[in-house]
């Protein structure tokens, strides 16, 4: 074998040694990517529980933290923005609370105590007219669900079908407010509200 194919010869080995730890590279990103991915709901979930622990204490900068450490994981985590939500409520930060719950109804329209709070701050702040799509979203979604909550557990179809009675004759449609009535009494018989008569969350 002359100088030339031994040079040639050496040139190949050391070109497949390359392709080989590059394929390796390869196949070990794909397996960590894949790992992630497939952590990630554990992660954001103990994130979450670390967040609820710290806020139960009144420890709400660092269940802050801990919502936005899930967040870089999951931004678009209805339950992670409605926890984030109901710390800048108990801080009284009304305009992030409200942008937080609007972020949390955005990415699941199906998150029920997110769509009645948010419903909720737009009372309080006497816009009755934004407040209904939201109580409506609760009336939908949890009729789907029993109307009997386990004990302890918040009456959110029943509450907001009180509202949407409420915000109905603030805006003076009569007729909604109407059938909103009937419907109560549809399904809670001896729940009969009067005018003005409606629940408050928690």
């Amino acid at each position: 074998m002359d100088e030339g194919q031994v040079v040639y010869s050496k040139r190949r080995e050391r070109e497949h040694v390359v392709k080989d730890l590059v394929a390796k590279g390869s196949y070990s990103v794909i397996i960590v990517v894949v790992a992630l991915i497939a952590l990630r709901p554990l992660m954001v979930k103990q994130l979450l529980n670390r967040a609820d622990a710290y806020s139960a204490f009144g420890l709400y900068e660092e269940s802050k933290r801990q919502c936005d450490k899930a967040l870089l994981l999951d931004s678009d985590n209805s339950q992670v923005w409605y926890n984030l939500a109901r710390i800048y409520k108990t801080q009284e930060h009304l305009d992030l609370a409200l942008g937080a719950y609007m972020r949390a109804t955005e990415t699941d329209p199906g998150n029920i105590p997110a769509q009645f709070e948010l419903g909720m701050i737009y009372v309080q702040d006497g816009r009755h007219q934004q407040a209904i799509p939201h109580f409506d979203q609760v009336r939908r979604h949890s009729s789907n669900k029993t109307r009997r909550p386990a004990k302890g557990n918040f009456p959110y179809h029943k509450s907001s079908l009180d509202m949407l009675l409420e915000c109905y004759e603030e805006v003076g449609d009569a007729a909604k407010a109407e059938f909103t009535r009937e419907e109560m009494r549809v399904f809670y018989p001896h729940h009969a509200p009067s005018q003005g008569d409606t629940a408050k969350s928690n």
